[in-house]
């Protein structure tokens, strides 16, 4: 499985278009190779309203519920049930450095 953290905006015909600027989406794969897991990840994004803004370079391999971070635990057996999981954490304004 991979981890896979991408930064999106939601789509114009999304219904988050009007309520959130953008997101971190952090996106569990269930896959044998990182590219197709790269493929599913944006089709995935996509197909939940989003636009990618940017996908992280840097990727995480999980073999165990052990290599996840304790808040995400709870996703792991939803990715082998269906594939994958994605977790939106959403901001609705930019915040600037003082």
């Amino acid at each position: 499985m991979y981890q896979i953290v991408a930064h999106v905006k939601p789509k114009k015909d999304s219904k988050y278009y009007k309520n959130v600027l953008g997101a971190y989406v952090t996106c569990f794969i269930n896959y044998k190779e990182i590219d197709g897991a790269v493929v599913l990840t944006k089709h995935y994004i996509e197909n939940e309203g989003w636009e990618e803004i940017e996908l992280e370079d840097e990727y995480f391999i999980i073999n165990s519920i052990e290599d996840m971070v304790d808040c995400y635990k709870q996703y792991y057996k939803e990715v082998f049930e269906y594939g994958y999981s994605l977790i939106f954490n959403t901001y609705n304004k930019i915040e600037e450095d003082d």
